[in-house]
């Protein structure tokens, strides 16, 4: 079946790494645990009313398409031993935050704050460094292996239950503020209700439901490279036999191998072409006589 998206995001939040993030925000272990047990559910419940909107999905993929995910961690812990790391990385995934709360985000702040006795701005940071791990998961997949809307919206549909009911109940103001009562997952088990035919398992390229959109993307991409190839190879085919065409030593010019090229000391200079040539001209004398230049023409007609 597809990835537990929940399940994978708290593996994140270990306790050193709820330590590490209590030293680097000024706050209680106690407090960003419930922080982190709050909020997680909640990112997730998000994304999912946000890709049940009208065109929501697509603008979450359109998103995810221009980000730049070389330096988006796969790991919480890669960055929780800096509070320059943490601030770095958590900044990086605002927009994708903004994308998904619109204007309820700091609303939804200081609901999970009240909760867990946080400020506002240590709950706005382990969102975000929640957010930054969704969004270079399914960023990486966007551009790496064709998700699609559909696919996005397969996979969070097929959890939505879930997100909803793990929502503490402290936060019951936050699940009325975002609608969290539409989070129903489809009747049927996980992989009726995803699919079964998924990408392969790992941090890098979690099981993700596959579409036909998803499909020819891939394909398209298949057809256009082996179109380039052959371009190329037309091309220096051409190249190939221009290369190898004869050409006359004298001129340089490219001419047909069957034919026989007549060097200028073979001319035809027989009295009856002499004749023929001067004829067209207006001749009256013929012009190959020797002679000063300009002279050896016009001396004959002179009365």
């Amino acid at each position: 079946m597809a990835v537990h998206l929940l399940s994978y995001l708290k593996d994140q939040f270990s306790p050193g790494v709820i330590d590490q993030l209590s030293d680097d925000l000024g706050e209680t272990p106690a407090g960003i645990l419930k922080t982190v047990t709050g909020s997680l559910p909640v990112l997730l419940g998000a994304l999912t009313r946000r890709v049940q909107t009208s065109g929501g999905a697509s603008s979450v993929i359109s998103l995810l398409d221009k980000g730049d995910y070389r330096e988006t961690p796969l790991d919480v812990s890669q960055v929780s031993d800096s509070p320059q790391k943490v601030e770095t990385t958590a900044s990086a995934a605002r927009k994708f935050l903004d994308e998904i709360f619109d204007d309820r985000l700091d609303r939804t702040t200081q609901l999970i704050g009240t909760y867990s006795g946080v400020q506002p701005a240590s709950v706005l940071t382990i969102l975000e460094l929640a957010g930054s791990i969704v969004m270079g998961m399914l960023g990486r997949q966007e551009q790496e292996n064709g998700l699609t809307a559909h696919s996005l919206t397969t996979l969070l549909i097929g959890q939505a239950s879930e997100f909803r009911t793990s929502v503490p109940s402290g936060l019951d103001g936050v699940s009325s503020l975002l609608g969290f009562n539409e989070l129903i997952t489809p009747t049927g088990p996980p992989t009726e209700v995803q699919g079964t035919d998924n990408f392969s398992g790992s941090e890098l390229s979690p099981n993700i439901p596959k579409s036909d959109e998803g499909d020819r993307r891939r394909e398209n991409v298949r057809w256009l490279r082996w179109a380039m190839i052959a371009i190329a190879v037309l091309v220096l085919a051409l190249l190939i036999q221009k290369c190898s065409e004869n050409q006359n030593g004298i001129d340089g010019i490219s001419t047909d191998s069957t034919t026989r090229v007549e060097s200028n000391a073979v001319e035809d200079t027989s009295a009856a072409t002499k004749r023929s040539v001067e004829e067209a001209h207006g001749q009256v004398s013929d012009s190959t006589a020797p002679g000063p230049l300009g002279i050896r023409d016009s001396s004959a007609n002179r009365p």
